[in-house]
């Protein structure tokens, strides 16, 4: 198995040009701070402008065997840290991981220079992986993973969340046969307004420049979860295009000034004339003309598929992601430099009970250590 898995955060990092206030620069994410656990931190599978995620394999009490967990570190230590950003991540995170569509959260720690967040680990990881690998997305396979995103899409905004930052980064793959499950993760720019009469107002500009609604440019006007409609049509024409429809920002001011923009740029990529409406209507220039995600799912494009056909992909996509599973880490060849584990007692939320009872050694070893107040045990084999 090869030890190269490159699970990015986003090789283009977003852009945040409004600064969110925040009062709570210095309060806990949990109360009382809490030491994480003894995470080694060894085995790092990617990395981004606030954070590094490492790969680790951990052990609850509600775990007959131990677990590979994704911990994505963010530094306190940085200019300008972001605290209620990341404040607001773990809510929404937490808010969302019961439902399928969404990577699950497992918990989350802090000691006085980071933040943590454990989570999912996905072995295949994000859709960005597969570009460049000598397949090309075709319609059909397409279909399953834009259909599963307005599910979740559906759920987000019911709940009142906008993503804000939905790119082949953030979308995770998982083969289970020749069927393809799609989740949402890092909601490191989600933003959770109530929901009035008129719509889930933003007022912040953030995102990946190539994904980016064009509204976002009028830092005077305020944004709608249509913002992640938007950003859906780009993720799809990038799947099936192989390239961005957007370069920049000045391509898609001039894009919001003349509609056939995006008639021209999909001419001769040989799309039905379902998926090609479907395009022209998810990439309104004007939000307010944009569907929502419900809307979305009711159209052409989404509802015509073969009897039984329902997330299962072709012979060539499935052949390219149970290669790039095979090359990843699983829970037989996780081995870091310590050639050790950790026990963690099982704590939803975030941070551990205060007095949780000690955690028994399952998996056995030559020695163990444990403690009562976090009940953290390394279990050395």
């Amino acid at each position: 198995m090869s030890q190269n898995l490159t699970s990015r955060l986003g090789s283009t990092e977003p852009r945040d040009k409004t600064p969110e206030p925040s009062t709570e620069e210095t309060e806990p994410y949990g109360a009382p701070v809490r030491e994480p656990p003894a995470w080694k931190l060894n085995y790092t599978i990617g990395s981004g402008s606030f954070g590094t995620v490492f790969l680790e394999k951990v052990q609850t009490r509600a775990m007959e065997e131990p677990e590979l967990w994704a911990v994505k570190r963010i530094s306190r230590t940085v200019p300008n840290f972001p605290a209620k950003r990341y404040k607001d991540e773990i809510k929404n995170f937490q808010a969302l991981s019961a439902h399928e569509w969404f990577v699950k959260f497992n918990s989350s720690y802090e000691d006085a220079h980071h933040v943590y967040i454990a989570m999912e680990y996905i072995q295949i990881g994000d859709m960005a992986k597969t570009f460049g690998k000598g397949y090309r997305w075709n319609e059909s396979d397409t279909k399953v993973v834009i259909e599963q995103l307005l599910q979740g899409l559906v759920v987000m905004h019911k709940e009142g969340i906008t993503h804000r930052d939905l790119k082949p980064e953030n979308i995770f793959l998982c083969l289970e046969g020749r069927i393809l499950r799609v989740k949402i993760g890092d909601f490191g720019t989600s933003k959770r307004i109530p929901i009035s009469s008129t719509g889930t107002y933003l007022k912040t500009t953030t995102g990946t420049q190539s994904y980016m609604a064009p509204e976002m440019d009028d830092t005077s006007k305020a944004k709608t979860n249509r913002v992640d409609i938007w950003s859906l049509g780009c993720v799809l024409y990038r799947m099936i295009a192989g390239g961005d429809l957007f370069l920049n920002r000045t391509q898609v001011w001039r894009y919001s000034m003349d509609a056939a923009y995006v008639t021209q740029a999909i001419e001769g990529k040989g799309l039905s004339v379902p998926c090609v409406d479907f395009l022209r209507k998810v990439l309104q220039a004007d939000p307010k003309q944009r569907p929502s995600a419900e809307a979305c799912l009711k159209m052409a494009w989404i509802t015509s598929k073969a009897p039984g056909s329902r997330y299962s992909i072709g012979g060539d996509l499935y052949k390219m992601l149970a290669r790039i599973k095979h090359d990843a880490p699983d829970i037989d060849s996780y081995t870091d430099t310590a050639s050790s584990q950790v026990v963690i007692p099982s704590a939803p939320g975030m941070g551990f009970p205060s007095s949780p009872a000690p955690v028994s050694n399952s998996v056995g070893g030559t020695s163990e250590t444990t403690k009562t107040f976090d009940t953290i045990s390394t279990v050395t084999s």
